[in-house]
């Protein structure tokens, strides 16, 4: 039970950390200046969203190889 309730809420926090740069990275794209200000923020954003695809590809080859 615990390990699908892990792989859940880690793929919970990949959707909103989806959401979140799906909606926010055009808007500073498209704004004069916004991108140079941010971009330490958005990689680091696109580095935990790519963190978390790879915890959650162990995470579900680990439970499911047990």
């Amino acid at each position: 039970f615990l390990k699908i309730f892990m792989i859940t809420a880690l793929t919970a926090l990949f959707v909103l950390i989806s959401l979140g740069l799906v909606v926010t990275v055009p808007v500073a794209l498209a704004t004069p200046g916004e991108w140079e200000n941010s971009k330490d923020t958005f990689t680091k954003g696109f580095q935990a969203w790519v963190g978390l695809v790879l915890i959650i590809a162990a995470a579900d080859g680990i439970s499911s190889s047990l």
